[in-house]
């Protein structure tokens, strides 16, 4: 069964681990943790030195369990020379563009060495990737409306960050909605407004990660899509109307949808703007949206951002015009898209 990363990280930040009985929580020994973590027995070092886990690959036998790659993702085992580590190299596990592992300056063990930590350093000499280490973001979509917990909505922050850069969304407007999508659904796609499904008349409830409301608008576009879909479709449907500006009225703040997509103002004038341009509720007094713009601003900017899974297949919105027409005679003319 293929593992998740985050578990280990969760599980192992802050503790530390002497597997071999010597010298306290060295790197090896943070190393040999996660192999075991991964049901793989501890691949040993040459003259006690990590950086022979690399140097001596193609003897040592940890090709047996892991592939070498060039680019790493979360999960990835580093390997340091010689010229590291007072000569002895060093080993830790990427993560977020930073390295996790243990004896790099984390909290003293009992008998010498340091806890696991993570750390910012130099470029490896090589990386190896666990061959049942899971390989994707997947959203956390629950099958009934109920608000996410916090790290629920950081899963979810990430997949949207993830696919949203892939558009060419900055960070700061990514944020922007993250901050409001927060107080509307806890970032769940599937979260109806006062968890009440269906709620009549339709124009009552919203639905989805920034409530759209009707909530026919957005179950419209979806479809008859699994639940495990809602996610990348939503994000997609935030793409589609940021393009041709659907939905976005400027109340003075002299942005256009366009425009707020990859701008770099601050995710709280981005939340503030979002908030007042979009969302557009009766009450626009919310200074909270603005602490959680900045919240998943600090978060997501040491996160490598990563498409989650199932995003292919986008498709545009489809211009429609619904008109109201009463004894043959049209009253009014609406451009929806679905």
């Amino acid at each position: 069964m293929a593992k998740n990363f985050e578990d280990f990280y969760r599980s192992h930040l802050g503790h530390g681990y002497d597997i071999d009985g010597s010298y306290g929580a060295q790197c090896w020994d943070g190393f040999a943790e996660y192999c075991l973590w991964l049901g793989y027995p501890p691949i040993h070092t040459t003259n006690m030195k990590a950086s022979s886990l690399w140097t001596h690959r193609h003897s040592n036998g940890i090709l047996n369990y892991f592939t070498e790659v060039s680019t790493p993702r979360n999960g990835d085992v580093c390997i340091w020379g010689d010229t590291h580590g007072g000569g002895y190299g060093h080993v830790a596990i990427f993560y977020n563009g930073r390295y996790f592992g243990q004896n790099q300056g984390g909290a003293a063990y009992p008998g010498g060495g340091a806890v696991f930590s993570l750390i910012s350093y130099v470029a490896p000499m090589g990386y190896l990737r666990p061959k049942n280490l899971g390989g994707g973001l997947s959203w956390i979509i629950p099958e009934n409306t109920r608000p996410l917990s916090m790290s629920e909505m950081q899963n979810n922050a990430r997949c949207i960050w993830g696919y949203l850069h892939s558009k060419g969304w900055s960070l700061e407007a990514v944020c922007g909605i993250l901050g409001n999508a927060q107080s509307e659904s806890t970032l769940n796609p599937n979260r109806w407004e006062g968890d009440v499904p269906f709620a009549q008349p339709v124009s009552s409830r919203g639905f989805g990660l920034v409530q759209w409301t009707p909530w026919s608008i957005i179950r419209d576009y979806i479809g008859s899509a699994a639940i495990k879909d809602y996610g990348n479709i939503e994000c997609q449907r935030l793409e589609e109307e940021s393009r041709i500006g659907y939905s976005w009225i400027d109340k003075g703040y002299g942005i256009s949808y366009q425009q707020f997509r990859t701008s770099k103002r601050s995710p709280e004038e981005l939340a503030l703007i979002f908030l007042i341009n979009y969302e557009r509720p009766a009450n626009t007094n919310q200074p909270d949206r603005q602490t959680q713009a900045r919240y998943w601003y600090n978060y997501l900017r040491d996160w490598d951002p990563e498409v989650p899974e199932g995003s292919g297949g986008d498709k545009p919105l489809t211009e429609k015009l619904k008109m109201k027409i009463v004894n043959g005679i049209v009253l009014s003319v609406e451009r929806v898209f679905v």
